[in-house]
C-alpha cells in the first residue's frame, strides 16, 4: 500500500508537470497572436489616419484650378498626416477627366511580430474626388479665415453667430490659431480650425473641430477686374446728412470721401471702384441692389456709428454674387467696422489681405452671405447668416476611399 501511494503521488506530480508544460507550449503562440493583434491594430490606425488625410486632400484639391490641384492636395495631406514612426511612400496624385485621384502607402514597424520574423506591415490607401459628385453631403463655408500662421480668429465676449447651415474654416496652423472667450456663442454646422492649438476661455462653441482640413482660398485668381480703374470726375469730397438723400452712380472714386451726419445714400446698380484713399462713413442709411464695391488698392470703407445697410450684389453677369472684393496681391491692412446698428448684406465679401475687426453693435441679418478675410476679430456682435450661392462647399464629393491592409 505504501508503494501504491508513492506511485499514485508520483503520477499526480507528473500530471501537474505535464499540464504546466502544455500551458507553456500553448502560451507561446497565444502571446504571438495577441502581439500580432496589437501590431495589426496599430497598422489599421495608421491606415485610417492616412485615409482621412488622403480623402481631405483630394476633396480640397479638386476644388482648385487644374494647375493648382495637385499642389493643394499635397499640402493638405502633409498637414494632416504626421506619423513620424512610419515610412511613407507617396502620396501620388493624378488628374483624369476632371477627377483627382490619390494613393499612398506606409510601412509600419512591428514589435511582437518582429520575433516571428515579420519586421513590418504595409498599409495602403487610395481616394478620388470629382466636382459635382454627390457621394458625400456638403456644407457651405460662410466664413473663411486665410492667415496660415497667426492667431487668425479671436472671438471676444458678447460675440454671437447663428448660422446652422454654415461652416467657419480657419486655415492657421500656428499656436493658438483661434481663441474663444467667455460669454460668446457660435452656433454653426462646424468650426474647422486647421491647427490643433486653440484657446477656449469659455463661451459656447459646440461644433469646434481642431486638426481639421480647412479649405484653401477657392477664389484666388478667379474674380474679374473692373473694366477701368482710372479716376473719374470725383476726386474726394464730403456728403452731409443735412443735404437729404443722395443717389450715387457707379464709377471710380479716388481719394478720401467723408459721409457725415448720417446721410441717406441710394446706390444705382453697378461697380463702385474705390482707389487711393477710402470712404469714412459716420452713420446713415445705405440702400443698393445689384451693386459691387471693389478696392483697387489698400483703400477701404470704414463704417462708424449707427449704420443701417441694405446692400445686395448682382444676381447675374460677371459680378454675380460679388458684393465687396479687392484686387489681387495687396499688402496686409486693417479693415474695421464700428457700431453698425443693422446690416442686411447679400453676396460675397472677399478681402483676403485684410485684418478685419468687427466692433460693438454690429448686427448682420442676411439671407445670402459668404466672407473671406485674412484674420477676424469679433467684439460683441450678433450675426444671423445663411449661405450665398458664391459660398464654397466642404465637399466636391469624394468617391473611392478604398483601402486595404497587406503584409
Amino acid at each position: 500500500m505504501r508503494l501504491g501511494k508513492q506511485v499514485v503521488a508520483s503520477a499526480g506530480r507528473d500530471e501537474r508537470g505535464a499540464v504546466a508544460l502544455l500551458f507553456a507550449l500553448v502560451l507561446v503562440p497565444l502571446a504571438g497572436v495577441i502581439g500580432a493583434a496589437l501590431d495589426y491594430s496599430r497598422a489599421t490606425n495608421v491606415r485610417s489616419s492616412m485615409q482621412r488625410a488622403l480623402d481631405a486632400a483630394v476633396l480640397q484639391g479638386v476644388q482648385q484650378r487644374s494647375d493648382q490641384q495637385i499642389a493643394t492636395a499635397q499640402q493638405v495631406f502633409a498637414s494632416l498626416f504626421r506619423q513620424s514612426s512610419v515610412t511613407l511612400s507617396g502620396p501620388t496624385f493624378t488628374q483624369s477627366n476632371g477627377t483627382l485621384s490619390g494613393s499612398a502607402s506606409a510601412t509600419v514597424p512591428t514589435t511582437v511580430m518582429r520575433m516571428l520574423r515579420f519586421s513590418s506591415l504595409t498599409v495602403a490607401t487610395s481616394s478620388a474626388a470629382a466636382p459635382g459628385a454627390t457621394a458625400q453631403p456638403s456644407t457651405a463655408v460662410c466664413i473663411l479665415i486665410l492667415d496660415p500662421s497667426s492667431q487668425a480668429l479671436t472671438v471676444n465676449s458678447g460675440a454671437g453667430i447663428n448660422a446652422p447651415n454654415c461652416e467657419m474654416h480657419v486655415r492657421s496652423t500656428g499656436n493658438s490659431a483661434a481663441i474663444f472667450n467667455a460669454s460668446s456663442s457660435l452656433s454653426l454646422a462646424k468650426i474647422c480650425v486647421q491647427s490643433t492649438s486653440v484657446i477656449q476661455n469659455g463661451g459656447a462653441v459646440p461644433n469646434l473641430k481642431t486638426g481639421c482640413a480647412a479649405l484653401s482660398d477657392p477664389f484666388a485668381g478667379t474674380l474679374p477686374a473692373p473694366a477701368s480703374t482710372s479716376c473719374g470726375a470725383n476726386n474726394g469730397g464730403n456728403y452731409d446728412g443735412s443735404w437729404g438723400a443722395v443717389t450715387l452712380s457707379p464709377g471710380v472714386y479716388c481719394g478720401w470721401y467723408n459721409f457725415n451726419n448720417a446721410p441717406t445714400l441710394n446706390f444705382n446698380p453697378g461697380v463702385y471702384v474705390i482707389k487711393g484713399g477710402g470712404w469714412n462713413v459716420n452713420g446713415g442709411k445705405w440702400t443698393g441692389n445689384g451693386v459691387t464695391f471693389y478696392f483697387a488698392d489698400t483703400s477701404k470703407i470704414q463704417f462708424n456709428s449707427g449704420m443701417n445697410l441694405s446692400l445686395s450684389a448682382p444676381t447675374s453677369g460677371s459680378y454675380a454674387n460679388l458684393l465687396i472684393y479687392e484686387a489681387a496681391g495687396l499688402s496686409r491692412s486693417q479693415f474695421v467696422l464700428n457700431d453698425s446698428v443693422a446690416e442686411n448684406l447679400q453676396g460675397l465679401i472677399y478681402l483676403p489681405s485684410r485684418d478685419v475687426t468687427v466692433n460693438a453693435g454690429t448686427n448682420v441679418s442676411s439671407q445670402q452671405i459668404a466672407m473671406v478675410f485674412a484674420t477676424l476679430i469679433l467684439n460683441n456682435v450678433s450675426w444671423q447668416l445663411t449661405p450665398n450661392a458664391k459660398a464654397p462647399t466642404t465637399s466636391a464629393a469624394a468617391s473611392g476611399g478604398v483601402s486595404y491592409l497587406k503584409r
